[in-house]
């Protein structure tokens, strides 16, 4: 039956003993866990709701926290029993006693739990958030994309959330038309609607001179 015994076979490890089976079994776990941890990763949100679900561990995923709260994360925990059984076993099977294989394992651990917290910090300021929030546009200066007639929308591209953006908008005056390409700035939104005035050609340079 395929089991730990079959796996230390597998890596010539059949003939250890004492505190290297230790090693051993943290490496096995926590190479296996730290798999599967990854795995769901790249499911896509399946690790969150694994994690969420455990009542005594309260960590962060999305590690907008600084330091060491980066590292106690499930995959910090994961990476350290893993790094620790690996390197603590290798100075093990060197010839060296127990201290120095506890002491080289746990400096391995603690540095993998800095590098991948690294890590998967960096791969969530990768993703980007596509909501649209469109209250983040008021005050924003851009220009009419489509004629806003009297009572009807029209489009305007004003930048907001860092990017330049094409939205549905209607004249703060209703009886107003607003010409393709005239100069608008953002008073309030009704919606996903943008409500827009004219801005004049000088007001629009000073702001751009502002910043």
């Amino acid at each position: 039956m395929f089991g730990f015994s079959s796996i230390l076979d597998y890596f010539g490890l059949g003939e250890i003993t004492g505190i290297d089976l230790f090693f051993a079994g943290m490496a096995v776990v926590g190479t296996l866990l730290f798999m599967i941890y990854f795995a769901l990763v790249l499911v896509g949100g399946v690790a969150d709701g694994f994690v969420d679900a455990i009542p005594f561990l309260d960590i962060n995923l999305e590690m907008d926290a600084e330091g060491v709260f980066q590292m106690l994360t499930l995959q910090g925990l994961l990476s350290f029993i893993m790094m620790f059984g690996i390197f603590g076993l290798a100075v093990s099977q060197s010839g060296y006693n127990a201290l120095p294989a506890i002491f080289v394992g746990s400096g391995a651990g603690i540095a993998s739990m800095w590098m991948v917290g690294k890590v998967f910090q960096a791969i969530a300021s990768l993703e980007t958030d596509g909501t649209v929030i469109h209250s983040e546009a008021l005050g924003a200066k851009g220009t009419v994309y489509r004629t806003i007639r009297p009572g009807q929308t029209g489009q305007v591209q004003v930048e907001f959330q860092d990017a330049l953006r094409t939205c549905e908008a209607v004249a703060e005056d209703e009886g107003l038309q607003i010409e393709t390409g005239k100069f608008v700035v953002v008073t309030g939104t009704i919606a996903e609607t943008l409500v827009v005035k004219p801005l004049k050609v000088a007001d629009a340079m000073d702001v751009r001179e502002e910043e």
